[in-house]
C-alpha cells in the first residue's frame, strides 16, 4: 500500500500542469527529427515524465514545447495525452519522414495532413483454411470515441486543424512540393508495392507513418487541434532506399511553420 501511494503521488507530481498553456506542441518520434527545433528553441528546459521527453522554450515569440514521441502507436498516445495535460497546448504537429502510397509522390516532397487515418484498422469475414488471404475483401474500421461522455463517434479518419493546414501549405519547400493529402499510420513498415496499392485503395492513404493517426485520435478525444506534417523519406515506387536526412527537413520546415502560425486565443 505504501509503494502504491508513493507511485501515485510520483505520478500525480511528474503530469502536473505547467503555469501557461504554451501555444505549440510539436511532436518528432526520433532524434533526428527534432534537431533543427531543439536548435530553435531559445531558453530550452528539459523535462522527463517516465519514458518520455519534453523541451520548453520559445521560438520566436511563442511558447512551445517539443516532445519525443518514440516510435509506434502505443508511444505516440501515451506522450500525446501527457503533453496535452501538462501543457495544455493551443495546437499540436505531428512531424517527421514517411514512405509513400501515392506512387506520385518523391523524394522530399511534403504531405500537409488534411486528414489522418489509422490503415491497421478493419474487419475480415471468415474463411476457411486453405481458402487464402484477400486484403480486397477487408473492410476499414473506424475509431470511435466518446467525445461527450455519452454518445460514440465513429472516426473513420481524423481531419487536421483547417488554419494550420492554410498556413502551412502557403511555405515553400526547398527541396520538393507541398501538398494536402491524407497520412496513413500503423505500426508496419510496408515495402511490398502490392501490398501498398491494396491500402492506398482500401484507406486513400498518401504516405505511412507509425504515430500521426494515433497522436491525432489522442488529442481529438481531448478536443486539442492536430496537424500532421510528413516529409516523404523513401518510396518504393521511385526512391526505395531510405533518406535518414528526411527528418531535419522536414523539422526545418515546422520551424519556420511555427514563426508564421496565427496567433490563437
Amino acid at each position: 500500500m505504501l509503494r502504491r501511494a508513493f507511485l501515485s503521488a510520483w505520478v500525480g507530481c511528474a503530469i502536473a500542469p505547467a503555469d501557461d498553456p504554451v501555444e505549440v506542441l510539436i511532436q518528432g518520434a526520433v532524434d533526428g527529427e527534432l534537431q533543427p527545433l531543439l536548435a530553435a528553441l531559445a531558453g530550452q528546459r528539459a523535462t522527463q515524465i517516465s519514458a518520455w521527453t519534453f523541451w520548453e522554450g520559445r521560438i520566436g515569440a511563442r511558447r512551445v514545447v517539443v516532445s519525443r514521441t518514440e516510435v509506434g502507436p502505443i508511444n505516440a498516445v501515451a506522450a500525446t495525452v501527457l503533453g496535452i495535460e501538462r501543457y495544455k497546448p493551443k495546437l499540436i504537429i505531428n512531424q517527421g519522414t514517411a514512405g509513400a502510397h501515392n506512387p506520385t509522390l518523391r523524394l522530399w516532397d511534403i504531405v500537409i495532413g488534411e486528414r489522418t487515418v489509422d490503415y491497421s484498422a478493419y474487419t475480415s469475414d471468415h474463411a476457411d483454411a486453405g481458402s487464402g488471404v484477400h486484403p480486397a475483401r477487408w473492410r476499414p474500421d473506424p475509431h470511435r470515441l466518446r467525445l461527450d461522455g455519452r454518445q460514440l463517434t465513429a472516426f473513420p479518419a481524423f481531419n487536421g486543424d483547417s488554419r494550420a493546414i492554410e498556413t502551412a501549405t502557403a511555405i515553400n519547400n526547398p527541396r520538393g512540393r507541398v501538398l494536402r493529402g491524407t497520412i496513413g499510420s500503423a505500426y508496419q513498415y510496408n515495402r511490398e508495392i502490392d501490398m501498398i496499392a491494396s491500402v492506398r485503395a482500401r484507406y486513400a492513404t498518401d504516405s505511412e507513418d507509425m504515430e500521426s493517426a494515433f497522436a491525432h485520435g489522442a488529442a481529438t478525444g481531448l478536443r486539442t487541434p492536430f496537424l500532421a506534417i510528413r516529409m516523404i523519406s523513401d518510396s518504393e515506387y521511385n526512391h526505395p532506399t531510405y533518406e535518414r536526412v528526411a527528418g531535419r527537413y522536414c523539422s526545418e520546415f515546422v520551424v519556420d511553420l511555427v514563426r508564421r502560425l496565427p496567433q490563437r486565443n
